[in-house]
């Protein structure tokens, strides 16, 4: 029985193989002059509308039949002879960037510099060489490819357009592997960090600093919370994380607010922990609130002596808290030694490429592979940096067709060739 490394050998070697990577070599002017078109296309998360339409005329100009779902997730199933497994490769369609940021596309010292060059737009670009690579070997696999881009996968997009996907039946179960191009190298992420995501917000019926000092104070009460957040202690492994990201509030700095809000973000490896934190988190906000209340309480008699005292008293001039989840990702994990994660590794080694893993990390994986789907975040050929910051740049490495051929290698090793090999990813639910 040959080894993923030599059965991988042997794929590389076809000629059809051999004409993808020539191809794709030949290809590299049109990937980049579509990379640029989309770069420029702003795509905040879930506002990718535009962005989505132009990605799939651009696969439609291939030749492809494209399926635009409910949420703007953009692909299409390039089938094989039905006799191996479904792999399913995404690279996602939005940016961190609001739709108002200034995007222009600057060379400096070999490196091309905006907002949302490479998180995740080169891999979009390297969808459609692959696309079209396909098309121009003729290659045929034993499984289905299921190929396009995605929304949603950035901040408050809370992975919704993955959550549509495999919310539908025959994704959820017809689907044996997913792949999500996201950066660029031999980087192979093959666990989900889970995290929860809220808004706190703080409120009374707001008022003078000095004429209805003696109130309660939202803003005070979301000081509280924010001190006893920051002292909370969680575990290094599983690794778990907290952060308050955003505060926002306040009228003018001789007020009492009526209104003020948080962004809480938290998040670990394990579920567990992650719901450890989140009801620790909870407790903090009630116990926060109720000492901010509790201090005016005990001074309302000194304060009732006060010249200006109008009545602090009324219960409208507590602080109420309401908290909103924003954010739900799943946590999943998967042993470094399964199936998916050898023979992604194994097929950046036969490309020249020496494998980058990382245990964890919250990407568009992290839906499937709470769902016990086999899936990987892995890198695109290029070079990218500064991700998330008007900074951001990308350069086209000279190991750049390579780089993206070593993506069109691994789906035709983990879904097999016809007359060749094996598909190395087994079928979840044999028919």
């Amino acid at each position: 029985m040959s080894t993923m490394k030599e059965t991988f050998e042997k794929i590389k070697a076809l000629p059809e193989a051999q004409k993808a990577l020539q191809f794709i070599k030949d290809d590299l002017d049109l990937n980049w002059k579509q990379h640029q078109e989309l770069t420029l296309i702003p795509a905040f998360s879930r506002h990718e509308e535009k962005k989505a339409a132009r990605f799939k005329e651009m696969c439609e100009e291939i030749g492809y039949k494209m399926e635009d779902d409910e949420v703007h997730n953009i692909y299409t199933t390039i089938k094989g002879t039905g006799n191996g497994p479904t792999v399913y490769m995404s690279a996602h369609i939005d940016t961190v960037f609001p739709l108002d940021t200034p995007l222009a596309i600057t060379l400096k010292d070999g490196k091309y510099y905006c907002p949302g060059i490479g998180d995740d737009t080169a891999s979009l670009a390297n969808v459609l060489t692959i696309m079209r690579a396909f098309k121009a070997s003729g290659i045929k696999l034993k499984g289905d490819v299921i190929i396009g881009g995605n929304v949603g996968e950035e901040g408050l997009g809370d992975l919704y357009g993955m959550k549509n996907f495999f919310g539908k039946k025959e994704h959820a179960e017809g689907v044996d592997g997913f792949l999500s191009i996201d950066g660029c190298g031999p980087s192979i992420t093959y666990g989900g960090t889970g995290s929860y995501r809220y808004k706190v917000t703080f409120s009374n019926c707001g008022g003078h600093s000095h004429g209805d000092f003696g109130m309660p104070n939202p803003i005070h009460a979301m000081g509280r919370v924010i001190s006893k957040f920051a002292d909370m202690e969680v575990p290094v492994e599983p690794y778990t994380s907290f952060s308050i990201g955003v505060v926002d509030g306040g009228t003018s700095v001789n007020s009492i607010a009526v209104q003020c809000s948080m962004l809480v973000d938290m998040r670990s490896r394990d579920k567990v922990e992650l719901d450890k934190v989140d009801a620790m988190f909870k407790k903090i906000v009630a116990e926060g609130v109720a000492e901010e209340n509790a201090r005016w309480d005990r001074d309302r008699e000194k304060m009732r002596k006060a010249p200006t005292f109008k009545g602090a008293d009324e219960a409208d001039k507590v602080v109420n808290v309401e908290i909103e989840k924003v954010g739900d990702r799943p946590a999943g994990q998967q042993p470094i030694d399964c199936d998916i994660v050898q023979a992604t590794a194994e097929c950046y080694r036969v490309m020249g490429f020496e494998p980058r893993f990382n245990a964890s990390s919250s990407v568009d994986a992290n839906v499937p592979i709470s769902m016990g789907i086999p899936g990987l975040a892995i890198g695109g050929g290029g070079s990218q940096g500064n991700a998330h910051s008007k900074n951001e740049w990308y350069a086209p490495t000279d190991d750049k067709a390579e780089g993206t051929f070593k993506l069109f290698l691994l789906l035709c090793g983990l879904c097999g060739v016809e007359g060749v090999s094996e598909p190395m990813l087994p079928v979840r639910n044999p028919k």
